[in-house]
């Protein structure tokens, strides 16, 4: 029987997505568990509710926000729920009262697990039995949203209570699986939510209209002068410390005794574990002059040394004072003295030597206010396109509300990332006709005129009483500045909702708050406009607050989104701000600047060119304004982009240079079977001819034919292997069927796969798993990119065993197959027929580590050309 019979029924029309996915749970429902995977904005919630209907049992549904807690029953209310009766016997948000439905947060979960307080709710579960209120009430499926970042004691709390429970089914939803977790953390997480039934990409979204055409845009500054200064003092500090200890008898007399440099048969093993150590000790030699044996620069496969720089220093330094002080002759006075001399130049942070960069200077670029003149640009722009249609959110990390005597009081600088600094300095500096207002969890400022229509909200709303007091903001003399700070009684989820109304409303075309109350699960699909001023580089928390801007406003077709990063240069180079962006951008796909390709990654924002000097840097910034202010091209990209694919599927590429692809081992054991077979053929057509002159019989023809027939047979197999491999595309696409296969015997792939290849102008290849799910592509992607890349410290290597010029002598066998030795022979076998007769070692023993020392030296000479690139990119599902 369905509980929800007559009490809930979808009100809306499904989207083709949608049905795919619905039509496709039932396939699902065997293990207990469905889990999918949806972006923000995809109706991800919507699907939850009518999975939990369609199961029809009481249900409780986790959200790790009481935003998120009250949107799940705000959206049955909504879309759900038949007829306008008394719905608290349905519907409830207290685990202690529940309902048919009942959506609490992990917090409270915890709380309950736990018998502890939870403050947000003023709840005490001391006296509370869970377990026997869940059975009570005859819960029996359970709604996990977003369960992947939960802090560990939420994680265990949720284990075990569904550990306890048993016999509950699972719905798993998430907008960014921990796919680059640990296969031990993916383990446990595909334990708890069951492995990933079906992904919604975001190009179908789009496609289908749940999201909005949206794009990428990056803004360079530079520190600013009193932050340059700040820098080269730095510099200057770390330049003097190296002069120092360059003439520093002690620090010299210290270093040249290192007893490993010394024992070139006995240390290379150890010192080649850590080759950039290794290096800095021999720079430091060779700048100091003191001889030392020639091998080393063999082992580590090069013919010159650097000269020591503030990044060889660095390395040293952290060797000699934590890492491996037992190698170095020197009285741990010295090492004492020189310990709180670097600490007090601010060298040494939390055991960890900054010579390049330490945390205040990292801290002091990405948080440079040379970002508040981003800020301002990037909104003028924005402004002048859409006017008063501009719906602009800027999230940041802090309120900074040290800034409040600043608001009204030109006299008090706004020179800071933070919630305040933003709205004052945006205050003074525009036009007064953008209108500007703050939303965080303790502090609301709007126009002054939108006081009444918020007041106006607050008594429609029937849930809970809602008061609204406000005070106008005013400079010293006494003039109101035309904004008003108010307060809003209740609860913190009413005051965003009614503040969220106020700016679709348009009383306000700026909304500066954070990330931390507007992140994740806020929900405002007016937002045509997004500047992320936040310094967070993770994928998950990125991922939440671009969900803000991407979602599609019912009524406005036209509507699409900019997003803003903000980046900090020191100079020409690639600054500690710039490689987050770079990871960042890893997690998200979206469409090329030039071509109508749609994948991740920073390299599809071609605008961006290296290096950055003063006059690219203002030239990149002047071409993302402009490609910002092309709205209607952005719409009309993103169309093109789509309808090039039918059925969209991510390939999640590795992208490999030609050289990773020269004929190996195998090829020249096909070709020498091959040529015996036609020298045991010439050899036996001789003896024939020779047997027939001399009076052959019939059993000298038996024979040739016999013979022949050997002959032929080993020519059409080994030629077949041949033209498998003969070119660089052939050859990767064995390896690539060598690694899905054992994949598949090792039980990781179970879906229906393949392995596509493709070359780009003969120069490079890629190779991707078509079909199967999102964590099958992403295994087989880091199985490829191992085998085919570096060799550092494996535990178990493929060896050719014999010396050859050409091709591959050592494949690292990929750490999925590396727990045991079976695993690693499963490896090794499925892997043999596409590579030839290589060994398998394990590197652990004194022979193996001889390889392995031998592998790692090559493997790190050329390791700057042996980089396996990953990509992931939309291809049709013909491609």
């Amino acid at each position: 029987m369905n509980v929800y019979e007559d009490i809930l029924e979808f009100k809306g029309t499904w989207r083709k997505y949608q049905r795919r996915v619905l039509e496709s749970a039932e396939m699902y429902r065997n293990d207990g568990k469905i889990h999918v995977v949806a972006p923000p904005g995809s109706g991800k919630t919507t699907l939850g509710i009518e999975l939990i209907r369609r199961l029809g049992e009481p249900c409780l549904i986790l959200s790790p926000a009481i935003v998120i807690r009250e949107q799940w029953l705000e959206r049955v209310r909504e879309a759900f729920l038949c007829g306008s009766g008394y719905d608290k016997a349905i519907l409830s948000n207290q685990i202690q009262a529940p309902g048919l439905i009942t959506s609490i947060t992990y917090q409270s979960l915890y709380s309950a697990v736990s018998k502890g307080k939870e403050e947000e709710d003023s709840l005490d579960y001391a006296d509370f039995d869970l377990l026997h209120t869940v059975r009570n009430r005859g819960i029996r499926t359970i709604c996990l949203d977003e369960c992947h970042h939960l802090r560990s004691e939420w994680w265990k709390a949720l284990e075990e209570f569904v550990r306890e429970l048993k016999d509950v089914y699972i719905i798993a939803l998430t907008a960014t699986p921990p796919y680059d977790s640990t296969p031990l953390e993916w383990e446990r997480y595909s334990r708890l939510c069951g492995p990933i039934d079906e992904e919604i990409l975001v190009p179908e979204l789009v496609r289908e209209g749940s999201l909005c055409p949206h794009q990428d845009y990056v803004y360079f500054n530079y520190p600013t002068r009193e932050e340059q200064k700040t820098v080269r003092s730095f510099r200057k500090r770390v330049d003097e410390t190296i002069k120092r200890l360059m003439s520093d008898e002690l620090f010299v007399s210290a270093i040249s005794g290192h007893r490993g440099i010394g024992d070139y048969a006995a240390c290379a093993d150890t010192l080649l574990e850590n080759p950039p150590y290794l290096s800095s000790l021999l720079i430091f030699f060779q700048e100091k002059g003191i001889p030392y044996s020639r091998k080393w620069l063999k082992l580590l496969g090069v013919t010159h040394l650097p000269r020591m720089n503030p990044k060889w220093m660095e390395i040293l330094l952290q060797g000699f004072l934590y890492e491996d002080t037992d190698s170095y002759p020197c009285e741990e006075g010295y090492r004492e003295e020189l310990l709180k001399e670097l600490k007090r130049a601010k060298l040494i942070e939390r055991k960890k030597v900054g010579l390049v960069m330490n945390q205040a200077i990292e801290k002091l670029l990405i948080t440079s206010k040379g970002k508040l003149n981003s800020i301002q640009d990037i909104v003028i722009s924005e402004h002048q396109t859409l006017g008063r249609e501009l719906r602009l959110l800027i999230l940041t990390d802090y309120i900074r509300k040290e800034y409040i005597p600043a608001l009204g009081n030109p006299g008090q600088a706004a020179d800071s990332i933070g919630v305040l600094p933003i709205f004052e300095m945006l205050r003074r500096n525009l036009p007064q006709e953008l209108r500007l207002g703050i939303l965080c969890g303790s502090m609301v400022i709007l126009p002054s005129e939108a006081v009444p229509y918020l007041k106006e909200l607050a008594d429609r709303q029937t849930v809970g009483k809602v008061t609204v007091t406000g005070k106008e903001l005013a400079d010293k003399e006494g003039t109101t500045l035309g904004y008003t700070e108010v307060v809003i009684g209740g609860k913190k989820h009413t005051a965003t909702l009614l503040v969220t109304k106020i700016l679709e409303a348009g009383y306000m075309q700026v909304l500066v708050g954070t990330k931390s109350l507007l992140g994740e699960g806020w929900d405002s699909p007016c937002i045509n406009s997004l500047i992320l001023a936040s310094f967070v580089g993770s994928y998950v928390l990125s991922n939440q607050m671009r969900g803000r801007a991407v979602r599609v406003m019912p009524g406005h077709q036209e509507k699409t989104s900019n997003i803003w990063h903000l980046v900090c240069l020191e100079g020409p180079e690639e600054s500690q701000d710039y490689i987050a962006l770079k990871r960042r951008m890893e997690g998200f796909l979206g469409l090329n600047y030039t071509e109508n390709t749609i994948e991740n990654g920073v390299e599809r924002l071609t605008a961006i060119k290296e290096p950055f000097t003063p006059e690219r840097v203002e030239e990149i910034n002047e071409t993302m304004r402009k490609m910002a202010e092309n709205r209607a091209c952005l719409k009309e990209k993103w169309e093109k982009a789509l309808v090039i694919f039918d059925k969209p599927e991510v390939a999640d590429e590795c992208r490999i240079p030609k050289e990773k692809l020269a004929p190996g081992l195998l090829l020249y054991n096909i070709i020498g079977a091959q040529l015996l077979c036609l020298l045991l053929e010439v050899c036996n057509s001789v003896f024939y001819f020779y047997a027939r002159g001399q009076g052959g019989t019939s059993l000298h023809a038996l024979f040739f034919l016999l013979c022949s027939a050997v002959c032929l047979m080993g020519l059409i197999r080994y030629g077949g292997k041949l033209a498998r491999i003969f070119t660089p595309c052939r050859r990767l696409q064995s390896i690539g069927n060598g690694i899905q296969k054992a994949l598949i015997q090792g039980g990781y792939i179970v879906s229906e796969t393949k392995v596509a290849v493709q070359e780009q102008d003969g120069v490079l290849f890629y190779a991707w798993l078509k079909g199967g799910t999102a964590r099958e592509k992403d295994i087989f992607a880091s199985c490829l990119s191992e085998f085919l890349g570096v060799v550092d410290n494996q535990r178990y290597l493929l060896h050719a065993g014999q010396q050859r010029r050409r091709g591959e002598q050592w494949f690292p066998v990929p750490s999925l197959f590396s727990k045991s030795k079976e695993e690693a022979s499963l490896f090794h076998r499925a892997v043999m027929p596409s590579i030839g007769n290589y060994k398998l070692i394990y590197t652990r023993t004194p022979e193996g580590r001889r390889i392995l020392l031998k592998a790692r030296c090559y493997s790190y000479a050329n390791r700057s050309d042996r980089i396996i690139h990953r990509d992931k990119k939309i291809k049709n599902a013909l491609e």
